[in-house]
């Protein structure tokens, strides 16, 4: 079965003298397959992100989006990607933020007519008549998931999904991700949430300092009786300089 993504030796810096934001990532993301990429702010992961939706170029390495570049127009049209801050007109509504992709897919009325409700429904959002400036940031993080899902995509990368939802929305987007599974849909998943991605994800690379320090299914990165958050800290500690608990004149015995 041909994968969805191959990320081979990917490296990526900002300017000349940085250190390298992202050093060496290699992976594969397969049809069906919920790939969690994991690591503290600054990992690398957004860039990771961006490379493979188009919007950024690797100074080093190879990507195959569907077996093409991830510029490819063909290889874009079948991506859906959710960032984690979505920002859209503040004066549409939601029907017509879907509307306005929906054109941008070339969706013609009568699939508009369809997709666009039950879309909306999804998301929580069909029977919400304000303006987009009136939305709470959670209101935002919906309508971001119902735009990436409204083309069908076979890859959906979605960045902190369930960053500001509820938890009624968080079991929702875990039911989405589900199904998505089970279409053959495959699902690029970027989270501080531990706790969810490791109910929903296949398998999963966790990053520091732009490099993977470990990479596998969820069997093989968290052993029987450990969670993905004790993994998690335990490796990202180990690649990190030791730090005090606290500024020593605070633990002063003579502050004044």
């Amino acid at each position: 079965m041909a994968a969805v993504v191959s990320v081979e030796a990917l490296r990526k810096r900002y300017r000349r003298r940085d250190p390298w934001a992202v050093d060496g990532v290699t992976f594969e993301l397969q049809p069906g397959q919920a790939f969690g990429l994991l690591g503290p702010n600054g990992s690398g992961k957004t860039s990771v992100v961006k490379m493979i939706a188009g919007l950024l170029r690797p100074n080093e390495g190879k990507i195959a989006l569907f077996g093409s570049e991830p510029g490819n127009p063909e290889s874009r049209a079948q991506l859906g990607f959710a960032p984690e801050d979505p920002d859209f007109p503040k004066f549409l509504r939601a029907s017509e933020v879907l509307d306005y992709f929906a054109s941008l897919l070339g969706l013609d009325d009568g699939e508009r007519k369809r997709r666009i409700p039950e879309t909306l429904a999804f998301a929580g959002l069909d029977k919400e008549r304000r303006q987009v400036r009136q939305f709470s940031k959670g209101m935002k993080q919906r309508l971001g998931i119902a735009q990436a899902i409204l083309g069908r995509p076979k890859l959906l990368i979605l960045d902190e999904p369930t960053a500001d939802l509820d938890p009624l929305g968080r079991r929702d987007v875990r039911a989405l991700i589900e199904s998505l599974k089970d279409s053959g849909v495959a699902i690029l998943l970027n989270s501080h949430l531990l706790s969810e991605v490791e109910l929903v994800c296949d398998t999963v690379a966790i990053l520091a300092k732009g490099r993977v320090l470990k990479e596998g299914s969820m069997a093989e990165v968290v052993p029987e009786g450990r969670s993905l958050e004790e993994v998690f800290v335990e490796l990202v500690e180990a690649s990190a300089p030791k730090r005090d608990q606290l500024p020593s004149f605070i633990t002063d015995a003579d502050v004044r």
